[in-house]
């Protein structure tokens, strides 16, 4: 998204080097990747189709990081604040959704392997405390949001059983929020391997 913009990255000494370089000459060594349903190109909400994420995974791959796979199941940003559905979605009924989820996260997690990548995880859902792909999959309507977090795990596993699904929400100073959201993922049987855990200090 930055680079389509025009932006340069630079070391320390003002030579001009490729962003992932400077991260990995840092010490890092996963690289985190966004995926939008069907984004438009703005400079600030844009970016992160399946295309752009797959040329992305394969740089981080030459360099040896690890690749996490964040869908935000939207045709932009999703977080605690906004979880819109893909406009191609949008008049959809539930069990259609159902499909849409799973089909999308297929196709986009097959065509990494099918380039030679196979994410170390799988993000299910961006920030979704109050769950996501509203109002069918909000956490006013659990049942629905656990059938819809399983389609992305199932999915997930029919393309490689070694990836491992994050079920994801923020605010990791709350324990509350913690023990709600995941207390209720475990009543209604929601299938995840890992917590995943955003924790932003300034906020």
């Amino acid at each position: 998204q930055m680079e389509a913009t025009g932006f340069k990255f630079y070391d320390t000494d003002g030579t001009e080097k490729d962003c992932l370089q400077l991260l990995k000459d840092r010490g890092m060594n996963t690289i985190r990747l966004r995926v939008f349903v069907n984004p438009s190109n703005n400079k600030a909400s844009g970016h992160c189709s399946k295309k752009e994420t797959v040329v992305m995974a394969q740089r981080a791959k030459k360099m040896g990081m690890r690749v996490m796979i964040d869908f935000h199941y939207s045709d932009t940003w999703a977080d605690p604040g906004k979880q819109a559905k893909p406009a191609a979605w949008a008049n959809h009924t539930f069990p259609e959704l159902l499909n849409d989820l799973y089909n999308h996260t297929f196709e986009v997690l097959d065509t990494l392997k099918t380039a030679g990548i196979i994410p170390e995880w799988v993000q299910v859902g961006n920030e979704i405390p109050g769950g996501m792909l509203w109002p069918d999959g909000s956490t006013k309507n659990w049942p629905q949001l656990a059938q819809l977090l399983n389609k992305g795990y199932e999915a997930t596993k029919a393309v490689d059983k070694s990836m491992k699904v994050i079920v994801h929400i923020d605010q990791g100073n709350d324990n509350m929020r913690f023990r709600y959201f995941f207390d209720s993922a475990t009543a209604y049987h929601v299938k995840y391997d890992v917590i995943g855990l955003s924790y932003y200090p300034f906020w």
